[in-house]
């Protein structure tokens, strides 16, 4: 697989594991933790979807570690891009010489 390629596919990866990270997150944060319920905790018997929330907290858990996973990834793919960039950044460029040569 070329790089190009595969960098597709990562952004794919990541893209999707941000959305259902979002999607599980905003279900769980509706879905509320059903506070105190005189000793037992109702909020995690909840179902929503068809689905307990349990099942929502262990999914939202996974596809945020494959999301940071993929970013870590990324970002080593395209570690040689960031120090060049990085180098750049931080090397005067010749306007910057100029202008304080013409200080003195």
């Amino acid at each position: 697989m070329n790089k190009t390629r595969l960098n597709y596919a990562l952004d794919w990866v990541i893209a999707l594991a941000f959305a259902l990270s979002a999607i599980t997150g905003l279900l769980l944060w509706l879905a509320g933790s059903g506070g105190f319920q005189g000793g037992r905790n109702a909020g995690f018997r909840t179902v929503v979807l068809g689905v307990s929330r349990w099942t929502w907290s262990d999914l939202h858990i996974w596809v945020s570690l494959v999301l940071v996973a993929g970013g870590v990834v990324h970002f080593l793919l395209h570690w040689d891009w960031v120090v060049c960039v990085t180098k750049r950044l931080l090397r005067p460029t010749r306007s910057r010489k100029r202008d304080a040569g013409s200080v003195a």
